[in-house]
């Protein structure tokens, strides 16, 4: 009887060959293959969209709060309208809602702000009036130095139109 060192020797050292059997090799490379690309597609996509919502509420989750309504006129000052905007990151759909308030904090309308993760501190958004159907959309640019959003906008009646949310302190 020999030892396991001896059938080793005998194995590798060329007395016995090892056959190879291409079929098994093929069907096994084929499978690998397929099961690679299906768990890429599944799974892939699942963890990139993860990552991605991961990465923009760690970018826009600190904004959540309340924001000082200005208008901004043609000559680029801002002239406070005594509203406030209130916003809060909605992270399971990516998304910045927000709700304008008069000044005497009654709700004029609500937006969802869809955030750029290709441009940082961009965003679109379409925002509907209170106590209507009409809207319009929004374009927002977020400054960090001066924690505020640059907003412009057109309504459902084609008028222009900027505003200035800037954070409360």
């Amino acid at each position: 009887m020999r030892t396991f060192y001896e059938e080793l020797r005998l194995y590798f050292g060329g007395s016995r060959q090892m056959t190879i059997h291409w079929l098994g090799i093929a069907i096994g490379a084929a499978s690998g293959v397929v099961l690679g690309v299906v768990a890429d597609w599944q799974v892939g996509a699942r963890w990139r969209k993860w990552h991605e919502r991961r990465a923009l509420t760690r970018e826009y989750g600190p904004l959540t709060g309340q924001y000082m309504n200005h208008r901004v006129r043609d000559d680029g000052s801002h002239e406070p309208t005594g509203g406030t905007v209130e916003i809060a990151w909605q992270a399971d759909d990516g998304l910045l809602e927000a709700t304008g308030f008069d000044a005497n904090q009654n709700p004029e309308w609500h937006s969802y702000i869809k955030m750029s993760h290709e441009y940082a501190g961009t965003g679109t958004g379409h925002y509907n009036n209170v106590n209507s159907i009409h809207g319009g959309i929004q374009q927002v640019i977020y400054s960090k130095q001066g924690r505020a959003f640059s907003v412009m906008g057109v309504s459902h009646s084609r008028n222009g139109f900027a505003h200035y949310w800037k954070l409360k302190e």
